[in-house]
């Protein structure tokens, strides 16, 4: 099966090297990988690899997940098997306050945060929290509403959700 892979991997020494060993170590050929630097956060790499089988495939996709590699998109013989997306949402209240850990465990239930952006002016006053939430586009509503749930219970104004 000829599999084109996507990731998002930050720009940091052994990050490449760190995507590519689960898929030669789980039995995937490399044909080809290209990458482009850019100025963003995450620098968009596309694999393509050869495995014998479906399992090979989703044992390459778990230990990539483990490592926390930001997975965009799966094609298996060009038709597209898997996709996530990558939404940010601004939230802006007592955000810290309100338990931010437990706000990024629900979240964490349907989408994974991947970054957070805090600006507190003090402990006093409301503080902007920009997050980041890699989710499957399957779940992105899902993702929406339960944003929508905790700024409403935690009195939190939702400037935007930002695709």
């Amino acid at each position: 099966m000829k599999i084109d892979m996507t990731l998002g991997l930050r720009d940091v020494p052994g990050s490449l090297i760190g995507a590519l060993e689960p898929i030669s170590g789980h039995g995937g050929n490399i044909l080809s990988v290209f990458h482009l630097r850019n100025e963003g956060e995450l620098v968009p790499v596309q694999i393509t690899f050869r495995v014998v089988d479906q399992s090979s495939l989703d044992l390459i996709k778990n230990a990539l997940e483990e490592q926390n590699m930001h997975i965009s998109e799966i094609k298996v013989e060009g038709k597209k098997y898997y996709e996530k997306r990558s939404i940010t949402f601004m939230l802006h209240g007592h955000v810290i306050d309100t338990d931010i850990q437990d706000t990024i465990d629900r979240i964490n239930a349907i989408g994974m945060v991947s970054d957070i952006d805090v600006v507190m002016p003090s402990p006093e006053e409301k503080s902007s929290v920009m997050v980041h939430v890699d989710v499957d586009e399957e779940k992105s509503e899902s993702l929406s509403k339960m944003v929508e749930d905790i700024c409403c219970e935690k009195e939190f104004l939702l400037i935007g959700a930002l695709d």
